[in-house]
């Protein structure tokens, strides 16, 4: 028995040393790269246009290949398609409707077109073998992998697939490595996370990251920034001249590195003996009726945030699990009574039935941490049926509370009966 309880938590764990700088190869290899990267991405990006026109949703990495003209060898177009399958697969899955184009040069090769070998010699780490669009002749790239890379190398196996990346003209590699979570569970305290735009993490005692105000300044100055630009881009392609990208990247990697920052205070404020219960997101049924605040919550990166924190818990050896999200800020963490009225405020928690009162974040974590091992009410999808069922709960706990004297009625809203969406304040 204990055997087998070792090998279910003996599962793989993967870490990347991304951002390996390709400088010590001469301009010759760099232009076959580049011939390389620029007829990969044509063919992804055709691929993608197949995929999207048919309206392939079930398509598979291991389907026929359709035929595309390409200079590319037939592994190539492998690795093309089943890149292109992959990036499609998000997008049907996330309900997208824009079709996606590719601006920049990504290649994820794996071991038949980009082969990673030790070097010999002290001067390099590795070399990169390239396949290029001339059959039987690869160019060699040597590399040297920076300090922090080799500690990552050191934990487990370096996997064979290799993503190399075009930022600038500049060219970048990225490997993968393989460990193993030997540890097994320990029995300890349960931490629920709420994530939010006011607070990006939330645990019923502590926020973490509060740059909501910065957040909504940032994305203002952006909201004026892109109406100039597309001003401008109206100018200029009347003139037939090049139009300017509306995309603030400088704004994305802000967010990014506040979302870093919080997720690492996190991380260095628990031990390895918790289990962290985080809420099972449905980020793009979230909504405001606001379109400004629309815009802020898209900004906020909550999605990215929540794969980036089981990212980092991966990382650490730290377990984690996810429970059902309705209704987490509406319920009292005391009594469980459920009512939107609960909340007077975006800050406040002040429960009808107990007079249960504290900051409205707190309360939703410890809703969180008492969901987890729930299975019947995380096993209910319907967030109409979870509201009905915590109710039914909370009534047989404080059956006097149905009667009029009790001031509570057991009912739903037109609004709830009707199946529109949520709202962000219903689902965080």
């Amino acid at each position: 028995m204990a055997k087998k309880n070792n090998k279910k938590n003996n599962f793989k764990l993967h870490k990347a040393v991304t951002h390996i700088k390709l400088d010590f190869a001469n301009d010759g290899k760099l232009e076959r790269l580049n011939e390389v990267g620029t007829a990969f991405m044509s063919l992804v990006q055709a691929y993608i246009d197949h995929i999207f026109d048919n309206a392939l949703k079930t398509a598979s990495k291991f389907d026929t290949i359709p035929e595309i003209e390409t200079k590319l060898s037939a592994r190539y177009q492998r690795c093309a398609w089943q890149q292109a399958v992959g990036i499609m697969q998000s997008f049907f899955s996330n309900k997208r409707e824009n079709k996606p184009v590719l601006k920049n040069i990504t290649i994820q090769g794996n071991a038949n077109v980009i082969k990673l070998e030790q070097s010999e010699t002290s001067e390099f780490d590795y070399w990169l073998k390239i396949s290029t669009l001339e059959k039987g002749s690869p160019i060699l790239i040597p590399v040297k992998i920076y300090k922090y890379g080799v500690e990552i190398l050191k934990t487990g196996k370096l996997c064979l697939g290799v993503t190399l990346n075009c930022k600038n003209g500049k060219w970048y590699a990225a490997f993968i490595v393989e460990t193993d979570n030997k540890k097994e569970q320990k029995s300890g305290d349960i931490i629920g996370v709420d994530l939010g735009i006011k607070n990006l993490l939330t645990t019923a005692s502590e926020h973490f990251g509060q740059f909501s105000d910065k957040l909504v300044n940032l994305v203002k100055k952006n909201d004026e920034k892109r109406r100039r630009k597309q001003k401008q881009n109206a100018c200029l392609s009347k003139k037939e001249k090049p139009v300017i990208p509306l995309h603030n990247r400088k704004l994305e990697s802000t967010i990014k590195n506040e979302i870093g920052k919080a997720i690492n205070n996190f991380i260095n404020s628990i031990s390895e003996n918790i289990t962290v219960v985080m809420e099972r997101l449905s980020v793009s049924e979230m909504k405001f009726k606001s379109k400004a605040m629309n815009r802020v919550l898209k900004a906020s990166k909550i999605g990215y945030a929540l794969d980036r924190l089981k990212q980092k818990l991966d990382s650490k050896y730290i377990h984690y699990s996810t429970v059902a999200a309705a209704y987490t800020s509406q319920a009292c963490s005391k009594c469980e009574y459920v009512d939107k009225k609960n909340r007077p405020t975006q800050e406040k928690f002040l429960c009808k039935f107990c007079e249960h009162t504290e900051n409205a974040d707190f309360n939703a974590s410890k809703n969180i941490a008492k969901r987890f091992g729930d299975d019947e009410l995380n096993g209910l999808t319907d967030f109409r049926k979870v509201k009905s069922f915590l109710l039914e709960r909370f009534f047989k706990r404080f059956p006097d509370a149905r009667s009029a004297s009790g001031g509570l009625e057991l009912g739903f809203t037109l609004r709830e009966i009707s199946g529109q969406p949520l709202t962000v304040n219903q689902l965080i």
